[in-house]
């Protein structure tokens, strides 16, 4: 198959979940024999065709100085961008990421009549946790993209999928659910960054919360004096998080660190002893694997595709939406508890291993594809 996916960004210029999500494939996919082009976004200092690990990489439109942060003009220009790139090629299916790659990859996949998929790893219809600050906004975007007839909709959870049918009016059979998973041939080569911390990686966004995890380390820093917290990651809420460690005696044990390398990411995870992830909205919450992997139990606010990747009890804890108090408890119960924590890791590699594997998922990826040529 010649296939083209569309992002806004691409490993390793950028590295969230859905790009991270994106690279694993379409390595994969290469490997089976398949061609794969990858269209995105222009960024400074980087050529506009890459070759990585045999895909075609090209980079379109306006020229990006510091991704993710974009203006209106250029998600306009780069949707434009996107539109000429496929009306002037052939591909046998087009997969394309929301947001802003959907509009155009939709309108010039009908009118090249190439079969396309929608990839949503999340939907942003409920009230105030957006995945954008401009709720209108996302609540419009939305309902213009979840209902246009794309061939099918690829997702990462039935929680998401669900949403998709509840909000959106999508059919079932439209809807393909394909996890998000780990590279625990990678993982398993790096070495830990060892520190008696709890992490969190994500971005920092509103509703991530890591406010609540600041909150909540203060009363740790209390009762386990040599505990640090890392906080990976980077968005709109880095600066008001910064100002909120600023009192003596807490800063020096809180570390902010972005545009750290995959590897670097992992490393950091392992030497953790907790993984906490505080988000009341998560379409997978593909850290939470990655924790698995690297055999550290997780605890996080129970919500969306979350609660299909930790199991309460078993290689983690599930904390009700905006408990601080119980997230705080569940922390602390991990903390001074060595062998539940050691336990806890070993269930989360465990559970890795029998569902949340790149190779299995792109079988089933192959298969969809298939269905819709």
């Amino acid at each position: 198959m010649k296939i083209l996916i569309v992002s806004d960004f691409f490993v390793p210029h950028y590295s969230g979940g859905g790009e991270r999500r994106y690279f694993e494939i379409a390595r994969r996919l290469v490997e089976r024999g398949h061609e794969v082009d990858v269209i995105t976004m222009r960024i400074k200092g980087v050529p506009d065709h890459e070759k990585i690990h045999g895909i075609n990489v090209y980079h379109l439109g306006p020229e990006i100085h510091a991704p993710p942060v974009r203006s209106s003009i250029d998600f306009i220009r780069f949707m434009l961008a996107v539109f000429m790139w496929i009306i002037r090629r052939k591909y046998d299916i087009i997969d394309a990421q929301t947001y802003s790659p959907l509009i155009p990859s939709f309108l010039a996949s009908k009118l090249r009549r190439i079969p396309m998929l929608a990839t949503i790893h999340d939907v942003s219809s409920e009230g105030h946790d957006q995945w954008i600050q401009s709720s209108w906004i996302a609540s419009l975007l939305e309902r213009i993209l979840m209902r246009l007839p794309y061939n099918g909709i690829i997702t990462v959870s039935e929680s998401t999928a669900s949403a998709i049918r509840g909000f959106h009016g999508r059919k079932k059979d439209d809807i393909h659910v394909l996890p998000n998973g780990v590279d625990l041939d990678l993982i398993d080569s790096v070495r830990a960054d060892e520190d008696n911390s709890i992490i969190f990686v994500g971005r920092l966004a509103p509703h991530k919360h890591v406010d609540h995890l600041i909150n909540v380390f203060r009363g740790l820093s209390a009762q386990f004096k040599d505990l640090n917290l890392r906080i990976i990651g980077d968005g709109v809420e880095r600066n008001r998080l910064l100002k909120m460690v600023e009192d003596p005696g807490l800063g020096e044990r809180v570390s902010f660190q972005h545009s750290l390398s995959y590897p670097e990411v992992i490393s950091n995870i392992k030497g953790s002893k907790v993984l906490v992830l505080p988000s009341t909205r998560e379409g997978f919450g593909i850290v939470l694997a990655e924790a698995g992997a690297c055999r550290v139990p997780a605890v996080a606010y129970k919500s969306g595709g979350v609660v299909e990747v930790i199991k309460d009890g078993v290689n983690g804890f599930l904390v009700e939406p905006l408990n601080m108090e119980e997230l705080h408890h569940k922390i602390r119960k991990l903390l001074e508890d060595d062998k539940l924590r050691e336990k806890m890791g070993e269930n989360g590699r465990r559970i890795v291993e029998e569902r949340f594997i790149w190779d299995i998922i792109v079988d089933g990826l192959e298969e969809i594809y298939m269905q819709h040529i």
